[in-house]
């Protein structure tokens, strides 16, 4: 039996929205994870739609099986998921990228769907590979070794342009000519610096699901974006420059996207406690009987009413981010949160009978120091006395496109330190769950990186590990440039020392260079 009919059929079965076309310009829309994690992604959905929904072009969809080796084994073509065809078969292989560490997952799905991963090794009898998602915006440059197209910003804006250009073009030149120049195309073949990014304009908007399965992460949630973009400037987060100016949907405007059949829905957004409707749309769907989930609420303005919806819409665990380990590393960060919206939400979140509170947030950063590591001990302590706690404690990682991209990373060492120190001190007291810091060094390098990384990363897609990323990285010649920086609290949030000013002569400070799309916001 074939893998799509025994393995990727029963999946098609369960889903509710799935779009059957046949038109002259086929295009493979293909998400380098399994299953579930693609279908949770909201802007992996919405360019399926939009592909499907121009007169001409046919959008099917493929995602990286759970095991490769296996699958590799079988020697099939990977096929795509409305009708089993193989993703390679296609006039445009587009991929939808949302994390850093999905870079070898891509190399391994267009090996797997019978394309070259190189993209010096391809020539006009292959598909046009184009890579999209979150992670170009974030830092396209691994990417280029690899893409024909890479897409940067809004796929409302890039589709269009796309797809007439993929019905027009009589050769791969002819479709390069055809879209170069346009917001958000970057051409790895003619250019070297991205382009300006592609926004949407609120017309466009919202964004909204197309299938809703059981079988995504988000299990039978129809997602709606409720705001793009985020009001909030804090230091560290891609969300305002990534996604561009902040873009409010009306309350009404939500509702009226949502299906009749739609049993649970998540409100999508940057900052949804800010979003002016939340309340709104959040009160009207509970009264509907309809489950409700959300991505992310700050504890500087949780209150008893938007609690009190959450809950009735079945929320059990209330979940916010602190981001740092102390209020002084908060504001440096420009976070706005304190200790006592923490304590108030952790209040709350009792009072109203959840189960508990979780908090995420960051170490590693620049700054950091043991005096503030104790803070975050002796403040999850005081949380704990009020609610059930657990903590998700990531490293930072410094991203492009914000003041930090030049901060060093804080060393595997000292972030498995803190965390060792972290755990024993609270090992009764909170749940704790962390990321690792050897594959957040990991994510540090790609976040930054460039070809080299990618062709690093060439090397050892078949069998990735971090001594494999080591000796590749060594082979290609990379080394952190950003090691030796030094962020300091009484700095702005992306003003360095720089390494090399070994006296830290602050009149050497000029040499920060921030990003044009973080411009203002290290001020």
């Amino acid at each position: 039996m074939s893998y799509w009919r025994k393995t990727i059929k029963p999946l098609l079965d369960d889903e509710t929205g799935t779009m059957f076309k046949q038109a002259p310009a086929r295009v493979t829309l293909a998400f380098p994870n399994r299953y579930s994690v693609g279908m949770a992604s909201l802007g992996y959905q919405v360019i399926y739609r939009l592909f499907n929904n121009v007169d001409g072009v046919a959008c099917e969809r493929a995602f990286l099986p759970e095991d490769p080796d296996a699958f590799e084994a079988t020697g099939e073509a990977l096929p795509t998921v409305e009708s089993g065809r193989d993703a390679g078969d296609c006039q445009l292989f587009a991929l939808s990228v949302s994390f850093e560490l999905d870079l070898t997952n891509i190399i391994r799905t267009l090996d797997l769907a019978g394309i070259h991963p190189l993209r010096e090794k391809r020539d006009d009898s292959d598909a046009i590979v184009m890579i999209g998602g979150p992670l170009t915006s974030s830092n396209p440059y691994p990417l280029t070794p690899f893409a024909d197209v890479i897409a940067i910003g809004d796929g409302e804006q890039i589709v269009p342009v796309l797809a007439e250009a993929l019905r027009e073009a009589t050769s791969r030149e002819d479709f390069y000519d055809l879209i170069d120049g346009t917001p958000g195309i970057f051409l790895p073949a003619r250019h070297s610096h991205e382009p300006q990014w592609a926004t949407a304009p609120k017309e466009l908007l919202p964004a909204y699901s197309q299938i809703v399965t059981p079988h995504s992460e988000l299990s039978n949630m129809f997602l709606v974006e409720a705001q793009r973009g985020c009001p909030r400037p804090c230091t560290f987060c891609l969300a305002r420059t990534m996604y561009g100016p902040n873009r409010n949907n009306q309350g009404q405007e939500l509702l009226d996207t949502i299906p009749d059949w739609a049993t649970k829905v998540g409100l999508v957004g940057a900052a949804l406690s800010d979003f002016p409707h939340t309340k709104f749309v959040g009160r009207t769907l509970t009264d509907r009987g309809i489950k409700l989930g959300v991505s992310s609420i700050r504890a500087d303005t949780v209150d008893v009413e938007l609690a009190e919806i959450l809950k009735a819409g079945g929320l059990r665990t209330f979940t916010v981010a602190s981001d740092a380990p102390s209020e002084r590393l908060r504001q440096w960060l420009k976070k706005g949160i304190t200790t006592e919206d923490l304590l108030k939400t952790a209040q709350i979140s009792r009072d109203l009978g959840f189960k508990g509170l979780k908090v995420y947030m960051m170490i590693g950063l620049g700054p950091e120091n043991d005096d503030d590591i104790s803070e975050l001990i002796s403040f999850t302590k005081e949380l704990a006395k009020v609610n059930r706690i657990a903590l998700g404690i990531s490293p930072f990682v410094p991203k492009r496109h914000t003041p930090h991209f030049q901060d060093s990373f804080a060393g595997v060492k000292t972030i498995e330190g803190r965390l060792k120190r972290i755990q024993k001190e609270l090992r009764t007291t909170a749940e704790l769950r962390n990321v690792s810091a050897k594959w957040a060094w990991v994510e540090n390098v790609i976040a930054r990186g460039g070809a080299d990384v990618g062709m690093a990363a060439y090397a050892i897609y078949k069998n990735e590990s971090i001594g494999a990323w080591k000796k590749a990285l060594d082979d290609v010649g990379w080394s952190d440039p950003y090691e030796s920086n030094e962020s300091r609290i009484e700095l702005p949030a992306g003003q360095i020392v720089r390494g090399d000013y070994g006296d830290h002569n602050h009149d050497e400070l000029a040499g920060r260079k921030v990003s044009s799309h973080a411009e203002g916001l290290a001020i």
